[in-house]
């Protein structure tokens, strides 16, 4: 008897670290690529755009609907997601720290011509505030994804999120 109780308890105690360790995992951020927020059907237009050169310079009106695209993938909608990329400041807080920006997938999006389009950027709130030393340089930003617009003249994205955690990128 004694031997059953034991078995039993150790096979109680092994479920509840199987749970705790699947629940764990569950809570834990999917890492998201730029081109996974992308519908395919804008990846292959991208792929066979006319190339911008000096001769042929940029003009908003002869640019590929592509470039303007606001059309998501609601893969990881509600999902607590990570991704890399750069920040476009909008709002700081009185100690100077950043609290809402656009995360962009490179460097320079705020003064790039043309910028990305807004299926391409992720406005993010962060009310605590990231001390910024450069917008120069990668951030990994985490928390739950939403398909939501918004515009501001800055830019516009299709995306949305409050930020749980923002530190610099380290490889």
């Amino acid at each position: 008897m004694k031997y059953l109780v034991s078995l039993l308890l150790s096979t109680v105690l092994m479920a509840q670290a199987l749970f705790v360790s699947v629940a764990t995992a569950a809570d834990s951020p999917v890492e998201v690529k730029w081109l996974d927020l992308m519908p395919q059907e804008d990846i292959d237009a991208l792929e066979n755009m006319p190339e911008i050169t000096h001769d042929n310079p940029f003009d908003k009106s002869s640019m590929p609907e592509v470039m303007f695209s606001s059309k998501v993938v609601d893969t990881f909608e509600n999902k607590n997601v990570r991704i890399a990329g750069y920040m476009v400041p909008l709002e700081t807080n009185n100690e100077g720290e950043l609290t809402e920006f656009f995360l962009a997938p490179y460097m320079g999006a705020c003064i790039h011509v043309p910028p990305p389009p807004p299926n391409q950027m992720i406005h993010v709130k962060f009310p605590e505030g990231a001390e910024v030393e450069g917008i120069w340089y990668p951030f990994i930003i985490e928390g739950k994804l939403k398909l939501e617009t918004f515009d501001n003249g800055m830019g516009a994205s299709s995306y949305s999120m409050t930020a749980t955690l923002v530190k610099a990128y380290e490889e």
